[in-house]
């Protein structure tokens, strides 16, 4: 019967495919940011690139390197972060020759390299305002859908999947266990929630303005569900951001950030319907303090020029025995991880990854504030809470991390678009 449902299935996928690669921006792109929130839950097999987001994004990459071919050249002027994003993954790659783990490093880098083009080839297409809308509208859609998942996990089933592999729901459990992980789920929420709270502040209908208003509060109880902290405060200075940041409706923007910081305390403190409700424990981990002060006790030795990409794990174990009070890490994998990119970037690319890695932020920071005011707030927001984010978690490899540029490069390039249109308009027009 499997295979009967694959034979069946088969032509489908094929035109489903064909179509992604003929119109990777109006219909690969917003799929693929629709998906994020899920992981590799929507996914086939363990691979790394098995995620439904992952063949989107392979089939993306096709597509527009033959757009490249047969659509008119991009108005705007390639952006240099495109240049320093190569020039990263050239320095990762670099390390393979002293990495602590050759094949880890290996295997690292066809990630992040092919986040890093996918980037790339976005930003040397032409974007316009339609292109934008719709991934907006997918990354909302993916966000709604996942937090409707996480309410049918907390009524229907028992509650959210248990933090230890084999326990039942319940108790203990977090939302986004069995997805991105539950701080990384937290931070896949900040960019719909960013672009719903500007629409309900800035829409000319009223109605428009009710209805992302409540989209945004979904979003936000998608972050409570998770129980982040780090997620929770990425989401204030969010708020901050879009208050200094918006053409109007300043009040309303500050209406919202102040319900959502009593929300949120009532959310952590009290736990009504069981929401923001963890467990924590050290017995099995060491904790962020603890896997910060070895990696810090390493860099001496490492960061001068990188120990491998993805070879921190390796850092952590060699090390920790010579660090006082720093425990045995045990358990899941993941728990090797630095919980700071800062950190991971200084450790396993050394000082050229982190220059590299602070220039492209910088510059992306300023193509983003020099957006048009009316479009500035939600890519510079979810950017910044996406950088705040990462100062708590290892999320370099995610793709949620790479849609906040992403956003920055589609924002950039239909404003380009727009300025050149308008321009031509003016030179064709009639002198009066």
């Amino acid at each position: 019967m499997p295979g009967l449902m694959l034979v069946l299935l088969a032509p489908l996928g094929l035109l489903f495919a064909l179509l992604c690669i003929q119109k990777p921006l109006t219909v690969a792109l917003p799929l693929f940011a629709a998906l994020i929130p899920f992981g590799s839950l929507l996914g086939i097999g363990h691979s790394r690139f098995g995620s439904f987001s992952s063949i989107l994004g392979f089939l993306m990459l096709i597509g527009l390197t033959l757009r490249l071919v047969v659509v008119r050249k991009q108005r705007a002027p390639l952006s240099g972060t495109v240049f320093l994003w190569i020039g990263f993954v050239a320095v990762a790659a670099t390390t393979t020759m002293w990495s602590l783990g050759p094949q880890l490093t290996v295997n690292g880098i066809l990630e992040i390299g092919s986040l890093v083009g996918l980037y790339a080839l976005i930003s040397m297409n032409q974007i316009d305002r339609e292109i934008v809308h719709r991934v907006e509208q997918g990354l909302i859609a993916g966000g709604l859908a996942a937090v409707g998942y996480g309410v049918v996990q907390l009524t229907l089933l028992g509650g959210f999947p248990n933090d230890v592999p084999g326990l039942p729901p319940g108790p203990g459990g977090r939302f986004g266990n069995d997805m991105l992980g539950p701080n990384n789920n937290a931070v896949a929420f900040l960019l719909p929630f960013c672009i719903c709270l500007q629409r309900a502040a800035t829409a000319p209908k009223a109605s428009t303005r009710h209805l992302h208003a409540f989209l945004a509060f979904l979003m936000f109880v998608g972050m409570v569900m998770t129980g982040s902290r780090g997620g929770m405060l990425a989401a204030v200075l969010c708020m901050l951001v879009l208050i200094a940041a918006a053409p109007r409706g300043r009040g309303i923007l500050a209406g919202f950030l102040i319900t959502g910081v009593v929300a949120g305390l009532v959310a952590f403190f009290l736990h009504p319907f069981g929401l923001a409700e963890r467990e924590v424990s050290t017995t099995s981990s060491s904790g962020r303090t603890s896997i910060w002060k070895v990696g810090l006790a390493a860099c001496p030795q490492y960061c001068p020029l990188g120990s491998g990409w993805e070879t921190f794990p390796i850092v952590y174990e060699r090390t920790q025995p010579t660090v006082p009070g720093a425990d045995v890490l045990v358990g899941k994998g993941g728990s090797y991880q630095p919980h700071n990119v800062v950190l991971l970037v200084g450790i396993e690319l050394g000082l050229p990854g982190l220059l590299l890695f602070f220039s492209v932020l910088g510059l992306t920071l300023f193509e983003a504030w020099r957006l048009p005011r009316a479009v500035r707030g939600p890519p510079l927001a979810a950017l910044l809470g996406t950088y705040q984010a990462s100062l708590f978690l290892s999320n370099l490899g995610y793709k949620f991390f790479w849609m906040a540029f992403i956003m920055v490069a589609l924002y950039r390039s239909a404003s380009y678009l727009e300025r050149a249109e308008e321009r031509e308009a003016l030179e064709l027009s009639p002198i009066s």
